[in-house]
């Protein structure tokens, strides 16, 4: 789409048991499907919120923060499925796997992220 429009920032989170602010991990990604590559040069997005959490957006979409990954959560879960799977079967062969992960470009810059 040429434009996107995120109409609202809260979203239900059921760890929490109520709302929380939409990410701006997610804002970000949305974000970025404005525009179509064939077809535009540019893209628009709108962000509509509360006042309250506007600053917070504003902050965080100007602010050059580098984003790091949350994969290592979940790391064991997702190499045992490769190993199921029979992708990974060796030692050599997960360190490889883990090579073509975020979560790997992010260690390599700061490991003590």
């Amino acid at each position: 789409a040429h434009t996107v429009v995120v109409k609202g920032t809260e979203v239900y989170n059921p760890e929490k048991g109520g709302n929380v602010d939409l990410s701006i991990l997610d804002v970000m990604q949305i974000f970025g499907r404005a525009g179509r590559p064939q077809f535009d040069k540019s893209g628009e997005a709108t962000l509509i919120t509360t006042h309250d959490a506007l600053a917070r957006y504003l902050d965080k979409l100007v602010r050059d923060v580098p984003i790091e990954s949350t994969f290592i959560k979940h790391l064991a879960d997702h190499l045992n499925a490769e190993v199921v799977g029979g992708t990974v079967t060796t030692l050599q062969e997960a360190v490889e796997w883990l090579t073509y992960t975020y979560l790997y470009v992010r260690m390599c810059k700061n490991p003590l992220s």
